[in-house]
């Protein structure tokens, strides 16, 4: 009898080695096949255009936030230019300027009585 329990368990055994010889040589041909090789381009196609996009995606994002900071340095830059400083100087200035105007029409509209004596004392000589 112990023939017959070597026999099934030799069996056993071969069967075993041929189950993994044919997993094996089925996952090598798996790898190997042109359909693999397909999906694996396919694959690599698509990483590398996932890659492009996320790339493109940052350098956007980086040009945007530099032309958002350009253009807030520029808003500043402006609003500092024209900002209550420069109104309230430019508002000086035409008020100054006005009153000046002003009080040189006020000068001539009626003049003092010794600049009207004078005057009228050029105007009366003789030729």
């Amino acid at each position: 009898m112990a023939n017959e329990n070597k026999q099934p368990q030799s069996d056993l055994i071969n069967e075993l080695n041929k189950l993994g010889e044919n997993l094996g040589a089925l996952l090598r041909s798996a790898w190997e096949s042109e359909e693999r090789k397909s999906v694996e381009r396919e694959i690599a196609a698509g990483l590398e255009q996932m890659n492009k996009k996320l790339n493109e995606a940052t350098e956007k994002v980086k040009t945007d936030a530099y032309v958002g900071n350009a253009k807030r340095a520029v808003k500043d830059v402006w609003e500092t230019a024209h900002g209550p400083t420069i109104v309230t100087e430019v508002r000086q200035g035409i008020l100054d300027t006005l009153r000046k105007i002003n009080d040189d029409l006020a000068q001539r509209a009626h003049p003092a009585p010794e600049a009207s004596a004078a005057g009228a004392a050029t105007e009366q000589k003789p030729e």
